[in-house]
C-alpha cells in the first residue's frame, strides 16, 4: 500500500508541470487556471457605469423624457391657440375742388389733395370653456408623464446594476469552478495512469479499472462544461457593459 502511495505522488510531481503547461496559454494573454479574471477587467462600478452609458433601452427612455418635456411645454402654451392677432393697413387718396366767392364778386377756385394711411391692429381671444377649465389638468398630466418616464429610467438603471452585479459574480464563480474542475481532471488522470499500471501487474480488477475510467471521463467532461460556462459568462458580461476586455480571445 505504501508503495502505491509513493508511486502516486511520484507521478503527480512529474505530471503536474506538463498538464498545467497544456492549459496555460503560451502567449500569456490570460490563463484562467492561474490568473485572476478580476485583475484583468475593469472594476465592478466602472462596468456598471459603462453598461448604463451603452444601454440602448436607456437611450430610448432618454428620448421619451425629452419628448414628454416638450409636450409639457406645449400644454402650458396651448392657451395661445385661442389668441388671434389681426392687422390691417389701408391707404386713401382724395382730390377736392373748392370755389370761394368774395364780396366783390370774384370767384376763387382751390384744388386740394389729401393722402391718408390707416393702420389697424387688433387682438382677440376666443377660448372655449373646456380649454379654460381643463387646462390645468392637461398641464398636470403632461408633467406626470415626464415624472413617470424619469421613474422608468431610474428603475431600468437599478435593473442594469443588478444584472451587471449578478453577471460579474457569475464570472468569478465560473472561474473558480473551472479551477476546481481542472484540478479534479488532473487528479483523475493521474489515478487512471496508476490504475492502468496496477491492472497490467494484476493488482487491480477489470471492474475497478472500468470504474476509474468512467470517473476520469466524467472529470474531463465536467472540465469542458466549466470551461464553456466561464467563457460564456465572460462574453455575456462584455455584451452587457458594451466594451471589449481583450483578455480572452477564444476558449482554446
Amino acid at each position: 500500500m505504501s508503495q502505491r502511495i509513493i508511486g502516486f505522488f511520484f507521478l503527480l510531481a512529474t505530471a503536474l508541470p506538463g498538464l498545467y503547461a497544456q492549459v496555460k496559454d503560451t502567449t500569456y494573454l490570460f490563463n484562467p487556471i492561474v490568473d485572476d479574471i478580476t485583475l484583468r477587467i475593469p472594476p465592478l462600478e466602472d462596468l456598471i457605469d459603462s453598461a448604463i452609458v451603452h444601454s440602448p433601452y436607456l437611450k430610448y427612455v432618454d428620448a421619451d423624457i425629452y419628448i414628454n418635456k416638450y409636450q409639457e411645454k406645449s400644454a402650458k402654451r396651448e392657451w395661445m391657440s385661442n389668441l388671434y392677432l389681426d392687422a390691417n393697413i389701408a391707404t386713401d387718396y382724395y382730390d377736392g375742388l373748392t370755389n370761394n366767392t368774395t364780396s366783390l364778386g370774384d370767384i376763387n377756385s382751390v384744388l386740394t389733395n389729401q393722402d391718408n394711411s390707416r393702420y389697424l391692429i387688433g387682438v382677440s381671444i376666443r377660448m372655449p370653456m373646456d380649454d379654460l377649465w381643463d387646462r390645468r389638468n392637461r398641464v398636470k398630466a403632461a408633467r406626470k408623464l415626464v415624472e413617470r418616464t424619469i421613474s422608468e429610467r431610474d428603475f431600468r438603471i437599478q435593473e442594469i446594476r443588478k444584472s451587471i452585479i449578478e453577471q460579474y459574480n457569475k464570472l468569478i464563480i465560473n472561474q473558480r469552478i473551472l479551477k476546481i474542475a481542472n484540478d479534479n481532471q488532473i487528479f483523475m488522470s493521474l489515478q487512471m495512469a496508476m490504475a492502468e499500471k496496477e491492472f497490467l501487474n494484476g493488482q487491480l480488477t477489470l471492474y475497478e479499472l472500468a470504474r476509474l475510467n468512467e470517473m476520469n471521463r466524467k472529470a474531463v467532461t465536467d472540465f469542458e462544461y466549466a470551461r464553456i460556462d466561464f467563457y460564456n459568462a465572460y462574453m455575456i458580461l462584455q455584451e452587457l457593459v458594451g466594451i471589449k476586455f481583450n483578455v480572452i480571445t477564444n476558449i482554446e
